[in-house]
């Protein structure tokens, strides 16, 4: 970002992936960009900008959600309180993974505009600017957040369509609005990551990685599900598995007072049904639903944690709370009051009375079920005062929202790692104490690329240090490397690794050149092909098999020549002793090469082959071929030649346009809609389509 050049392809780990495919990096997501351009420290992103880029993907999530509950009519104390339930519980206030994060913020966005195309107020709007947000959550570079929201959008859609039997067209029609704008919006991450999947192989859970026409097998989901137990979690403070569902007691109790008292009101019927599916489809295999939608509806197989739709149970249950708090001082929530005082003083006692017995046990209790237990007990007496009139309006609002506070504080950002957390800062001090490795790698003749063996780098260090690695941590790899194969001596020598990075010497005949600090030595490795090379023979293979037998042949000289699927292109033959390739300069996005041929032959680069990548020899376009099952060749005529290859993968330049659209057309909409309010057209087919 830094030299102005969008990063596609991340050419440091394995040979070169897809950067802006694998999806993860979020680098499609507009407010990340924000992050890179910061200044750096050291060549780094500065650990203070980390802690505010966090602070603001959490501000977002509260302001979001506030920002539907004031659309909604509620009052601003009560809004403040929907959003902070939103942003600092449940799955947003316990997942410290910031690629999830960022597409999960956008759910209340999704159904703010998506209640006012039902309403009828402005719904081509409504439909658009819902549609939009939803793309936006799908920039952000992980699938599963958004993946829920929009099976919880659709579901939504789809009720209100079909909800007096006969298709309802004009909501038929927003409901395409809809899905136009979210797949344009978010064209520059899903046309990428679409294109990758079908190209790459993914690793979710089992010993073999999956193709993208794959299920991921169900025995995932069911490891991945919410555990039944896990449901009291929503009241009990760290009791969960894979995704915290907690609320706390006071958000709970408001939005099931909501349910009690606004029940007739169709927006809290909904909210209640979208929070009840979430929590229904979180639970995996112990719902038989969730099996049945794991079969029929597409891309809940790619979603393979159910226990992360968790994030819709709780969106739903934090607007609820918000309703509710404005019904508590209500005259019929008089008798409500008085059983949900009931209810806090139960469980109240219920938790001191686990606390007592752990200690009686000789154990140490779990301290937050104790405080737990405190602010219910405060709650209910925040309850009874106001079913007495005791207290004012304002009194009840501020204690109930700092009684929230102080719940939800006790699990939002309770796991973060402290600097003196061994276990989880061992990456981040690993980091740090590899880094004369990386200056001596950096010091030897250009380009080198190493293998590291072993576990004592448990990190991409590739992308850390910006050195090629033929390794490296990702959730999927292209599976034409996967088809070459990745650890044999062969594979390493033919992609160039130069360089074997082990505590141990890994087989014999390699000779140490460098020993770090941390006791990994560098060995040299005479075998390794250079990484840019030329063949005047190649030998067609009808398959992989045909390919994996040349590869496993000792008399096979893949330094002279190579194979390519199919009918190979005309060469010519004569010795490649007699030619030389130099590779000139390499971004992530384009490399440069001279080479210079006795005659007619193919430049190969040990670099992975993607479709994305076009080449020019001296200025005129030349295909790039796919050789060695995975590596990228040209074919150059006899003489010298300056030889440019540069990513251009169509379906970036396809989604970047298709965002672009989505995001200006989103635009133009909002500000026709600013500059001519109109009340609700048709508001009483509005109301009673709903």
């Amino acid at each position: 970002w830094r030299k102005a050049s969008f990063p596609l392809w991340d050419p440091y780990l394995w040979g070169g992936q897809s950067l802006i495919g694998q999806a993860q990096p979020g680098a499609a997501y507009p407010l990340n960009w924000i992050l890179f351009l910061l200044p750096l420290r050291n060549g780094w992103i500065r650990q203070l900008y980390l802690h505010w880029y966090f602070v603001l993907i959490h501000f977002l999530a509260v302001l979001f959600a506030y920002w539907l509950a004031r659309d909604l009519g509620l009052s601003r104390p009560a809004s403040l309180l929907g959003g902070l339930a939103f942003g600092l519980g449940g799955y947003v206030g316990t997942t410290d993974w910031p690629q999830m994060l960022n597409g999960a913020v956008w759910t209340p966005l999704v159904f703010r505009f998506l209640l006012r195309a039902l309403e009828g107020r402005q719904p081509l709007t409504g439909a658009a600017l819902s549609g939009t947000c939803l793309g936006i959550a799908w920039l952000s570079g992980h699938h599963q957040g958004p993946i829920y929201t929009t099976l919880a959008a659709l579901g939504v859609w789809l009720y209100h369509i079909f909800r007096k039997g006969l298709p309802q067209w004009w909501l038929v029609r927003l409901t395409a609005v809809f899905l136009i704008f979210a797949v344009l919006t978010g064209a520059l991450q899903i046309l990428p990551a679409y294109e990758y999947g079908k190209l790459s192989r993914r690793w979710v859970g089992v010993d073999e990685p999956v193709a993208w026409n794959e299920k991921v097998p169900y025995l995932v989901h069911a490891q991945y599900a919410l555990y039944p137990l896990s449901v009291l979690g929503i009241v009990i403070p760290g009791l969960h598995r894979h995704s915290d569902p907690f609320a706390g007691v006071v958000v709970t109790a408001l939005a099931l007072l909501a349910i009690a008292l606004a029940f007739r009101e169709w927006r809290v019927r909904l909210l209640g049904a979208v929070a009840l599916g979430g929590l229904l489809l979180s639970l995996g295999h112990n719902n038989v639903f969730h099996g049945i939608a794991y079969a029929l509806v597409p891309l809940v197989d790619k979603a393979r944690t159910p226990a992360a739709a968790i994030l819709i149970f709780h969106f739903g249950v934090s607007i609820l709370s918000a309703y509710g708090l404005d019904r508590l001082l209500s005259k019929t929530a008089a008798s409500w009051c008085r059983r949900v005082c009931w209810v806090l003083l139960a469980w109240a006692g219920a938790l001191l009375l686990l606390t007592l017995g752990t200690l009686v046990a000789g154990k140490q209790p779990e301290d937050r079920y104790a405080l737990t237990a405190l602010v219910a007990l405060l709650a209910a007496g925040i309850f009874w005062a106001a079913h007495c009139g005791a207290l004012s309006r304002r009194a009840v609002w501020l204690s109930l929202v700092g009684l929230a506070l102080i719940e939800l504080g006790n699990v939002s950002g309770f796991m973060l790692p402290h600097r003196l957390e061994k276990e989880r800062t061992i990456y981040l001090k690993k980091m740090a104490e590899h880094y004369d490795l990386a200056e001596f790698i950096r010091s030897q003749p250009w380009p080198a690329r190493v293998v590291i063996t072993g576990s004592e780098i448990p990190y991409n260090f590739g992308d850390w240090y910006g050195v090629d690695v033929f390794g490296g941590y990702l959730a999927s790899l292209s599976d034409n490397l996967l088809r070459l194969g990745l650890h044999s001596d062969r594979v390493q020598n033919l992609m160039g690794a130069s360089y074997i990075i082990a505590s141990q010497p890994p087989r014999p005949g390699l000779r140490e050149v460098f020993r770090s600090s941390a006791g990994l030595s560098v060995y040299l490795n005479p075998d390794a092909l250079p990484r840019a090379w030329t063949v005047h023979a190649l030998t067609a293979v009808a398959d992989d098999a045909q390919a994996r037998a040349l590869l496993d042949n000792p008399a096979f000289d893949l330094r002279r020549q190579g194979w390519i699927r199919g009918e190979p292109p005309p060469l010519e033959a004569c010795s490649p002793d007699a030619d030389s390739v130099r590779l000139l300069r390499r971004e992530p996005n384009r490399l440069e090469l001279e080479a210079h041929l006795a005659c007619k032959g193919m430049v190969v680069l040990s670099e992975v082959y993607s479709p994305g990548w076009q080449a020019w020899v001296d200025g005129r376009r030349v295909p790039v071929y796919e050789v060695y099952t995975a590596l990228r060749g040209v074919v150059v005529e006899r003489g010298q030649h300056h030889v440019v290859m540069k990513y251009r993968p169509h379906s970036v330049m396809i989604g970047a346009a298709g965002t672009f659209l989505g995001l200006a057309t989103a635009c133009v909409l909002a500000w026709r809609g600013r500059r001519h309010p109109r009340a609700r057209s048709n508001s009483s087919e509005g109301e009673d389509s709903v």
